[in-house]
């Protein structure tokens, strides 16, 4: 999200903030996802975010306020290999322009109606009126659908809590993994609302509803009910766009989609990213098998899609080109030239050095509309560097980057012996979650030529 969205999450969150710009101290980005969130305890890190490095802190209140926090964090830092130069949010900001509403995270279409059914329910009346009792029940549910998945087929891929189940249960649920595309996608009626915020609005609001239904009770104040009820309404306020929600969908729950939930699932995402990769690709039935990552992908659409989409695309690839370079070197340095694969790869690359890092920055930081000054100077330095064909220059880039993201001490550039040198570390070229949405959209084509039983 932008900087403004994440400013206006942080204060929604009861969280204090500030920007220390010349701040000497460095801390590892993703280190404070791994903080433990205390009651009454005050935490701080740094996450470079936005313009500069951020310090975020926070005093943790309730388990309302921990979400939210972790809600924050997540969004802030999800990733899929680990970001050793600090380009994950551009990375991040392509693939929401791409393919919107999905994660590195997701594993299967079918949560994306799963959670929904679990938390319309969730708010109906049968878990008391406590927003927390309310929460844990959520949970269970979650769990408990979980277990049937893998009763239903013991191998099927994608059930999240697998390795756990049943006995144990994940500490990500799928509500937590899958609420910001069900939002995106328009099938929660987004108001800005976290998870705990929902359940605790939607039970006042049932409350205030049973206090002003005993003054005026009739056969047709009860009949109103009814249909709000069914619609996913509670008082006049809407929280669901799911007509295809069934009272038993328990019953012979699997983790494929039945074809009534593909084609709701494949128009509801067409109509809520409109101009995205994401919607062309459904709206054109385009097999996505036929394509082992993102650059062949481009190649093959650039002259069928929008001219936006195929420009958008086509500066991804080459931003993607730059970066990769800059991840071989690393693995060249980190391995003191023996990674025989990152040695081989630097010796592919060498012959269209100059070629791999034409890129426009400013385009990319402009047209994602990112403000962050350390991350572009890196890029526009090593981008020079590789111009000139001056490795030494691109090398000691690299390294003052990890440096200034982690601190000599944790830089692993400072401590190669440490490493096994045949190891891949940082992540290879840039998938902006294409095997993510693949998988997703493959499950909503498998469902709409499916016959349910």
């Amino acid at each position: 999200g932008s900087e403004m969205c994440i400013r206006d999450r942080l204060k929604r969150c009861k969280w204090w903030y500030n920007y220390d710009m010349d701040s000497k101290r460095n801390g590892e980005l993703s280190v404070i996802k791994n903080v433990k969130l205390d009651r009454r305890v005050k935490v701080t890190n740094h996450i470079e975010v936005g313009s500069e490095n951020m310090q975020l802190g926070w005093i943790d209140f309730s388990k309302e306020d921990r979400q939210k926090a972790l809600d924050v964090i997540n969004l802030l830092s999800e990733q899929g290999a680990v970001d050793e130069l600090g380009i994950g949010i551009i990375r991040d900001a392509f693939a929401n322009y791409f393919f919107p509403g999905t994660s590195t995270i997701q594993t299967r279409a079918k949560y994306f109606l799963i959670v929904p059914y679990v938390l319309r329910e969730a708010v109906d009346g049968r878990y008391g009126k406590d927003a927390n009792r309310v929460l844990r029940a959520i949970d269970s549910a979650e769990k408990d659908c979980g277990i049937r998945l893998l009763e239903a087929d013991p191998k099927a891929e994608g059930v999240i809590g697998t390795r756990v189940l049943p006995k144990g249960w994940v500490a990500r649920k799928p509500s937590d993994i899958y609420w910001n595309g069900i939002r995106t996608f328009g099938i929660f009626c987004d108001y800005g609302l976290s998870i705990p915020e929902y359940v605790s609005l939607a039970v006042k609001l049932k409350e205030q509803k049973s206090v002003s239904r005993l003054g005026n009770r009739n056969d047709d104040a009860e009949e109103n009910d009814k249909d709000d009820s069914d619609a996913g309404d509670i008082g006049n306020i809407r929280f669901w766009n799911l007509p295809i929600y069934h009272d038993d969908w328990r019953d012979n729950l699997t983790i494929e989609l039945t074809q009534e939930e593909a084609f709701y699932l494949d128009k509801q995402i067409q109509k809520s990213t409109k101009g995205s990769l994401l919607e062309y690709v459904l709206k054109n039935h385009i097999d996505l098998n036929e394509y082992d990552d993102f650059a062949s992908l481009t190649a093959e659409l650039s002259e069928k899609v929008s001219e936006k989409l195929a420009y958008m695309m086509k500066l991804a690839c080459d931003f993607n080109n730059l970066v990769y370079m800059a991840r071989v070197r690393y693995n060249v340095m980190l391995s003191e030239d023996e990674n025989t694969y990152a040695n081989d790869e630097w010796s592919r690359l060498l012959p269209d050095i100059r070629h791999n890092a034409t890129v426009d920055l400013d385009a990319v930081f402009g047209e994602l509309q990112l403000i962050n000054p350390r991350a572009k100077s890196f890029l526009c330095g090593i981008q020079a560097a590789f111009m000139a064909s001056d490795i030494d220059m691109a090398d000691e880039l690299i390294r003052k980057r990890e440096r200034s993201l982690k601190g000599a001490a944790r830089a692993k550039l400072s401590r190669t012996k440490e490493f096994d040198h045949s190891k891949w570390v940082g992540g290879g070229m840039l998938d902006y979650r294409f095997s993510n949405a693949r998988r997703i959209v493959n499950d909503i084509y498998a469902g709409e030529v499916s016959a349910d039983v």
